[in-house]
């Protein structure tokens, strides 16, 4: 029965039962029908002194009741009634006081259980700050037994270089502050410092007035530390994307610097193409014209023949000099036969050509390698002696192929004038030079790796390193070959 419905039925019970006995002389409303039933009502009621309440109620209806009843009635056996009926009223009180004291003992006991079960730590504090219970689980936190906490402050587990956490938890525990809930730092018997959280809650007694501070307090060091992880992982990853984004920006921009570059090479070497074929072939033709229209228009004899003469020259010439244009675009011996005497026939033609003591030594390399590797490696070699040729002055150029494991690694090293290759790759990179930028490209181009040292008056080293598939990978022997002019 809900405790409203009980409020509004006991005073009509007490009130039907107060007329009836006025008009039933004899008593028998007052212990037969209606008070014992009003005081069953109070358990419904939280009010503990309720049942007693009515039974006094209903003892000064019983004695009003016989005073109002009709005098010609025996006094004995009214007052009989009565008296029986009061007394069964103030059983019934102190049975449903009873059940209440009970019922709130039981429930008392189970709160009590389901308290000191708790992996929580439950507690409650007074307002001058000492602690009045302290539950397993508070113990199990802290490593304070009960025994050692109660009636103790609680400041004992508040780290005492917080001071402000102190001040304000008196201030707390006195009502003179919010209650809330909130993540704080205490300090355990051992000394260990613990992240908990707090939960208040205020105590009163049976007239509402604030007796002190109910605690729940949670371990909560797991979930800060997941916190600082998750936060240490957000930041790396914000660091992360933020190299990944400065990375990629610097990519797109070399990209837009080759891209631009690449142009005005291509241009400039159909540039020197267009001047080589002018200037040296164009002129061959030119003079073979010449001789041919004379032997064409002359006489038979010895003029026609030393024209013919000369225009046999002139062709021989005309083919070398065609010859060393395809080469040096593009040697047949790189694609007929491979990196190997491709590049053999090209270090030893610089060398003649710069005075060099070059030397190429070629280790555990049999079969061909990947065509990509063999092309970035062979232009590499090209752009580096030619590097070589124009800046570095260097008279002694070393070169190695070898292969160690699955990787094929090239190796250019001479003993030059050096330089400073951070300030050539920030040219490369302001779009002052393709150098750098186009040789790391084309070699990552290729699924390959770019390093190069170099320091002033002791030379340069340039080393690319391509893997090799297991397809690709053949059996290791061993060659060494050196080539000097």
């Amino acid at each position: 029965m809900n405790s409203n419905y009980a409020r509004a039925l006991i005073p009509l019970i007490l009130a039907g039962t107060f007329f009836l006995d006025v008009f039933m002389p004899w008593g028998y409303a007052v212990w037969v029908v209606g008070d014992v039933f009003g005081a069953f009502l109070t358990l419904w009621i939280e009010w503990p002194m309720a049942p007693y309440l009515v039974a006094t109620i209903g003892t000064v209806l019983a004695y009003l009741g016989h005073t109002l009843s009709p005098p010609f009635i025996p006094v004995d056996i009214a007052g009989f009634n009565r008296v029986v009926g009061i007394a069964l009223l103030w059983i019934t009180a102190w049975l449903v006081a009873r059940a209440r004291r009970a019922k709130l003992d039981d429930a008392t006991r189970r709160l009590g259980a389901i308290v000191e079960s708790s992996s929580d730590a439950i507690l409650s504090v007074t307002p001058d700050g000492f602690v009045t219970t302290w539950n397993g689980g508070a113990e199990r936190l802290f490593g304070y037994t009960a025994n050692e906490m109660i009636g103790r402050s609680i400041l004992t587990i508040i780290p005492a270089h917080l001071s402000r956490d102190r001040a304000w938890e008196l201030a707390t525990l006195r009502g003179t502050h919010d209650i809330q809930s909130y993540d704080a730092v205490r300090l355990t018997k051992d000394g260990r410092y613990i992240d908990v959280s707090v939960t208040l809650s205020p105590l009163k007694d049976a007239l509402g007035q604030f007796v002190g501070v109910s605690k729940v307090i949670r371990d909560i060091s797991e979930r800060k530390r997941a916190e600082v992880l998750l936060r240490q992982a957000h930041e790396a990853l914000e660091i992360r994307v933020q190299e990944r984004t400065a990375e990629l920006s610097a990519a797109n921009h070399s990209l837009r610097i080759l891209s631009n570059r690449l142009m005005q090479v291509q241009e400039e070497e159909r540039s020197r193409l267009a001047r080589d074929l002018h200037d040296e072939v164009g002129q061959l033709l030119t003079a073979l014209k010449i001789d041919l229209q004379d032997i064409q228009h002359g006489e038979v004899g010895e003029a026609r023949l030393g024209s013919l003469t000369d225009s046999l020259e002139l062709v021989d010439r005309l083919l070398t000099q065609v010859r060393s244009l395809a080469l040096d675009l593009r040697p047949s011996l790189l694609d007929d036969l491979g990196l190997v005497p491709a590049l053999r026939w090209y270090v030893n033609r610089q060398a003649e050509r710069n005075g060099w003591i070059l030397s190429l030594s070629v280790e555990r390399i049999t079969g061909r390698i990947p065509a990509p590797i063999e092309v970035s490696c062979f232009r590499v070699v090209q752009e580096a002696l030619t590097n070589i040729a124009k800046y570095a002055k260097a008279k002694t150029v070393d070169l190695t192929l070898c292969r160690q494991d699955q990787d094929v690694t090239l190796i250019i090293q001479d003993d030059g004038v050096g330089f400073d290759v951070m300030l050539a790759k920030q040219r490369a990179l302001g779009g002052q030079s393709i150098g750098l930028l186009g040789l790391e490209e084309r070699v990552r181009l290729a699924g390959g790796s770019f390093a190069i040292s170099s320091v002033l008056g002791e030379g340069t080293r340039l080393e690319l390193c391509f893997p090799l598939t297991e397809q690709e990978q053949t059996k290791l022997h061993a060659t060494v070959e050196v080539i000097s002019p």
